[in-house]
This record gives structure tokens, C-alpha cells and sequence, in this order.
């Protein structure tokens, strides 16, 4: 029985369900009065209803890097003292950028 209730134990302190991180997170929580961000922000309707500044033009720098069309300055440079790094952004298929030899 003390083995059976012992494996119990260990397994459910390994899943981290019993962690006090989680109960100090809690009493934090309604100490501090913490909100989903919709209650700060507002969601995505109620910023544009109300025009609060979003800039739509703004991208992510990451967003284009799947099928990117513009290098990054720092993959350029790499290009340029790596050959072999030139040679593997060539072969990618989905890339759709032109490799200068001069780069």
C-alpha cells in the first residue's frame, strides 16, 4: 500500500500539478487584480472602432522570412564570409530572392 501511494505521489510531483508555483501564482493573481488583456487592450474590434493607434503598416520582421523577398543585412554579410551559407540560401527551394556573386 506505501508503495502503491508512494509511485502516486512521485508521479503527481512530476507532472507539477502539486507545485507551489501554482498556488503562489493564484493568491498573486487576486492580490494584484489580474485581467485577460481584452480588459486592457480591448480586442482586435473594439481598437479599430475606436482608432486607438494600431498601425497597420507596421510588420513583424519575421513575418516575410518563410518566402522572404528582401535578404536581412545580417544574412547578407553572412553570405559574403561563408560561401557555404550562399550556396544552401541557392538551393532552398521556396526562396525567392535573386543571390548576387557579388554578395
Amino acid at each position: 500500500m506505501v508503495y502503491v501511494c508512494l509511485h502516486l505521489y512521485l508521479f503527481l510531483k512530476a507532472t507539477g500539478i502539486a507545485s507551489g508555483a501554482w498556488f503562489l501564482a493564484g493568491i498573486h493573481k487576486h492580490v494584484a487584480g489580474f485581467q485577460h488583456d481584452k480588459a486592457y487592450i480591448g480586442t482586435a474590434e473594439e481598437r479599430e472602432v475606436n482608432d486607438l493607434g494600431d498601425d497597420k503598416e507596421v510588420e513583424h520582421v519575421l513575418a516575410k522570412l518563410p518566402g522572404f523577398t528582401t535578404m536581412p543585412e545580417a544574412l547578407s554579410k553572412l553570405m559574403g564570409n561563408d560561401p557555404s551559407v550562399k550556396e544552401l540560401v541557392r538551393s532552398m527551394p521556396i526562396n525567392n530572392i535573386e543571390v548576387d556573386d557579388a554578395v
